[in-house]
């Protein structure tokens, strides 16, 4: 449960302490492209820089003590929930403006790497598929996106994706155009030329979201060199910066929809959006302010 009223949230935080916050920050260690996407995870920051360790084609669940870096959020609070009841953010970097920042409940990753991706054909994945006792039952609400773990090299190949439906029947091949020669944390999936998606792949026609990732294939050409991993997610809440150095604040208490969840285990990330090419070494701070009932 969360709160019976703004009096009882008054009280919750005030006398019994169930509030705090969360600082997130991170410098860009490459260049961003223009249109695109980022995964911030593997920049340098609070958290340190995440490699996306695991075995090829393997996949990971993540959490919110995950080794390679989430911000602490109180730990689990069941019964009671917990919401996130503000947010900030700054971006200071010489280009890109306007941005916006995507959280994200980053549940889990599939890594790429070697032969995987520098080969065609179908890269068949190895992951249990999500039940009813998943942080997100069934996989519900989850979205994927195929992001650049280290700079890619040259070639834009087309890739599919299939995933297994809530139910666990055959998702649709999401198909996709690569782009050649992305950055650190740069969605393959995202751009503003054709066959692109931002930031999250399309799910077939009536599909709510993915229990299990079943494969990735490249088509046409493979990617020079380089690593990838296939997000998995639930999206969270965005928000805009307008311009380099402005503090933008959300109020997620009083605005509606209002009081996005923070699960037990989440483990929150970003991903940016950048109209131009965000320069190297720009700066992204973020921060939000949670509290819980019960």
């Amino acid at each position: 449960m969360g709160w019976t009223s703004k009096d009882d949230l008054n009280n919750q935080i005030r006398n019994n302490g169930k509030f705090d916050n969360i600082f997130y920050n991170k410098t860009l260690s490459s260049a961003g492209t223009a249109g695109h996407w980022t995964l911030l995870s593997g920049h340098p920051g609070t958290p340190a820089a995440a490699t996306f360790a695991g075995a090829d084609l393997t996949y990971v669940a993540t959490d919110d003590p995950w080794s390679e870096g989430s911000p602490y959020h109180g730990g689990a609070v069941t019964p009671a929930t917990k919401h996130v009841l503000s947010a900030g953010a700054a971006i200071v970097a010489a280009a890109g403006a306007p941005w916006f920042l995507q959280a994200i409940d980053l549940v889990g990753y599939v890594p790429l790497s070697g032969t995987n991706v520098s080969t065609t054909g179908v890269k068949t994945v190895t992951m249990t598929a999500l039940g009813g006792a998943a942080r997100y039952p069934n996989g519900e609400g989850l979205r994927m996106f195929v992001a650049a773990d280290t700079a890619l090299g040259i070639n834009a190949p087309t890739c599919i994706v299939n995933y297994l439906d809530t139910g666990g029947a055959a998702g649709a091949t999401t198909t996709f155009t690569s782009t050649a020669s992305l950055g650190i944390g740069q969605l393959l999936n995202s751009g503003t030329a054709a066959n692109k998606y931002n930031p999250f792949l399309p799910l077939a026609a009536d599909d709510t979201g993915v229990s299990d990732i079943v494969s990735l294939t490249w088509a046409g050409t493979a990617h020079a060199s380089g690593t990838v991993v296939i997000g998995l997610c639930k999206p969270l809440f965005t928000i805009p910066v307008p311009a380099t150095g402005l503090y933008t604040k959300l109020d997620f208490l009083n605005a509606f929809p209002s009081l996005p969840r923070i699960r037990d285990g989440a483990n929150i990330q970003f991903l940016m959006f950048q109209t131009g090419a965000t320069t190297s070494a720009g700066t992204v701070m973020v921060d939000l302010d949670y509290g819980y009932g019960g």
